[in-house]
């Protein structure tokens, strides 16, 4: 989305108590009446103005309408707005590791908790509500904190479960892959599905039986009836320590999932990669000197690994995103204490991106429209791009050119061992899989600036500057 738009931000078009607004690099979000005397009791709350001083809740202040840049029709669908601070790099959890999304779902029960006791609660509880900013996850959808309403449960909390604890369940327990799951369904893994993804002897796991085989129960029985439960829980007395209660059953489920599996094609890269230790010396020298001389705002380093490269970028750039399609691999760079603050780790492929999606393909946008970098790193990724994933190499090369005006590229030979694996018990029809081929596509879009050969010419390092229009 361009710096000047004034339509609303992706992902605020369900948003009936306000809606978000990008211009030229604020962020604006009109509020209904009711949300704006929320938010303005909401400032005045203990809880919220530690949270705030934490960083746990997204930095924001009310905007006055002579200092409110937007347009006079959209000021005038609103109540007031604030102003937030920027998210400098999106994502959504089907991007995120395990542990990010675990990071989110704690400091999702830690909000609740806290609002709780100074009676307000949380009407909503989805991973879209936080995002990753300096490593660290932070609460950006205020509209959702309101008063607690007496009688009434906690509205948020099937949501939860579909959005935060069903996925890190089937993680932990049965050792399947999340983010598939919240990519194919916007709002989550249901509590069917779920039900019909645990077995007998599953209900006998942790978190398993309550949140999963008895909530899907209930739904069934109560689905095809007019009851109205709400109703039902306040009549029967329904108080704000229950929601407490359960919010503790909660955090104490997820705070003791653990993803153990170690299995991974790539996760011990920096034990087995096969440069000798000079050449691997030189690639990280060429990688700061492109970096260090281009300074870029934003990063991308695809196919990152363990994020060795990352680091290296990170010390010269404002945000790295780094992504890569292995999720062991990416999860030890976001757990890796060293790791610099500036870098977003996602689990990304790059022949089957995040797309745009939901609502009119416009609530979830790919991450080509979230962020715009100004370099990209794509190291030893092409052989896995043109032979694993049958993506046509001047197609991956047109691509390239369509993201960053500088680009750090890899060609690995064929006669390298790593693309003899890859060939290995394959038809060889890559006829395109050539380093004359690449340099002539490069060449289209690019002035190549340096090159660097690697293991007597086995590999190259190309640092490419994109042509003028």
């Amino acid at each position: 989305m361009t710096s000047g738009c004034q339509q609303p931000v992706s992902g605020s078009f369900r948003d009936r108590e306000g809606r978000v607004y990008l211009h030229e690099g604020r962020v604006i979000r009109g509020l209904s009446t009711q949300a704006l005397e929320n938010f303005r009791a909401l400032s005045q709350k203990q809880f919220f103005q530690t949270l705030e001083k934490q960083g746990k809740v997204i930095g924001s202040w009310e905007l006055s309408p002579e200092k409110n840049p937007l347009t006079a029709d959209i000021q005038a669908q609103w109540a007031g707005f604030l102003e937030h601070d920027r998210v400098p790099v999106v994502s959504y959890a089907y991007e995120w590791t395990f542990s990010m999304l675990k990071a989110a779902a704690q400091l999702q029960l830690r909000l609740l908790s806290a609002a709780l006791a100074e009676d307000w609660t949380l009407k909503d509880a989805t991973p879209y509500n936080i995002q990753f900013i300096n490593g660290q996850p932070v609460f950006i959808d205020l509209p959702s904190f309101e008063p607690v309403k007496p009688g009434e449960p906690w509205v948020g909390r099937r949501q939860f479960c579909e959005m935060f604890l069903f996925p890190l369940m089937l993680q932990a327990h049965k050792g399947v892959q999340f983010q598939p799951f919240l990519r194919a369904a916007i709002d989550g893994v249901s509590v069917q599905t779920a039900d019909g993804l645990f077995g007998f002897r599953d209900r006998f796991r942790r978190g398993v039986l309550g949140n999963v085989w008895l909530q899907a129960k209930l739904d069934r029985n109560y689905s095809g009836t007019s009851q109205n439960v709400r109703s039902d829980l306040k009549a029967a007395g329904f108080n704000k320590e229950l929601i407490k209660a359960n919010v503790r059953k909660l955090r104490k489920v997820v705070d003791r999932l653990e993803w153990k599996d170690g299995r991974s094609e790539w996760g011990d890269y920096t034990s087995f990669h096969n440069y000798s230790e000079s050449d691997h010396a030189e690639k990280e020298r060429f990688v700061e000197q492109c970096v260090k001389e281009c300074q870029p705002g934003v990063l991308w380093d695809i196919g990152c690994n363990t994020g060795q490269f990352s680091r290296i970028a990170a010390s010269h750039c404002g945000q790295v995103v780094s992504t890569d399609i292995d999720h062991l691999a990416v999860e030890r760079l976001y757990r890796d204490e060293a790791r610099p603050a500036n870098i977003l780790p996602l689990v990304q492929n790059v022949a089957d991106p995040s797309p745009n999606w939901g609502w009119r393909n416009l609530e979830r946008r790919d991450l080509q429209h979230r962020s715009q970098p100004g370099m990209v790193l794509c190291l030893a990724l092409i052989h896995h791009v043109v032979i694993t994933a049958n993506v046509p190499l001047a197609e991956f090369v047109e691509w390239l050119s369509t993201l960053a005006p500088e680009l750090v590229i890899e060609y690995v030979s064929r006669e390298d061992d790593k693309v003899q694996t890859l060939l290995r018990n394959k038809e060889d029809r890559y006829w395109d899989y050539r380093q004359e081929f690449l340099e002539e596509q490069l060449k289209k879009y690019y002035h190549i600036r340096e090159t660097r050969d690697l293991r007597e010419g086995a590999r190259r390092l190309y640092w490419c500057h994109r042509l003028p229009e």
